[in-house]
């Protein structure tokens, strides 16, 4: 059992291990092809191409808004995708975030809440085992956020960037 709040989930290496033993190696190379930032190919394997359309959807969302905010083309760093419902709002929580850390933690989270949502009606199949793999890599994405680096971080730049408008 996965669960957001865990402090220390299983690694890639063990659920690779697990995974390498009990599934064929045609079924064990289709669940490392599971990545949290979608390649631009399509993918044959539904769960994937489905988490793949919500995520590319949501970076999608979040380009618009950056690039609207520096008045850049956005059509430029859109990706080929559909919009999911409920990515809108996803991505304008995280654009309006107070931190970087406060954004990655609401892109975690929705990424972790939208795949729960995949994983309804999937008990021990191969989709459950990618949704597995991908819930991994949401927790080793979180786990990897250091809270005192990236408040030097953006103390730092933001009192750069603040030195310089004060300037002008």
């Amino acid at each position: 059992m996965l669960s957001y709040d865990m402090e220390k989930p299983m690694s890639e290496a063990e659920f690779f291990e697990i995974c390498e033993s009990a599934l064929t190696e045609k079924t064990f190379l289709t669940v490392q092809s599971a990545r949290l930032v979608p390649l631009e190919e399509k993918s044959s394997i539904k769960i994937i191409e489905k988490w793949n359309s919500w995520e590319r959807g949501l970076r999608n969302e979040l380009v618009k808004m950056r690039a609207s905010k520096k008045a850049l083309d956005v059509e430029k760093y859109i990706a080929d995708g559909d919009v999911d419902i409920g990515v809108f709002e996803i991505a304008r929580e995280a654009f309006l975030a107070a931190t970087p850390l406060e954004a990655e933690s609401i892109l975690n989270k929705a990424r972790w809440d939208y795949l729960e949502e995949l994983e309804t009606l999937h008990y021990f199949d191969l989709s459950k085992i990618i949704i597995s793999y991908l819930k991994i890599q949401v927790l080793q994405r979180k786990l990897q956020i250091d809270k005192e680096k990236g408040k030097t971080a953006f103390t730092e730049i933001y009192a750069s960037v603040h030195d310089k408008n004060s300037v002008h």
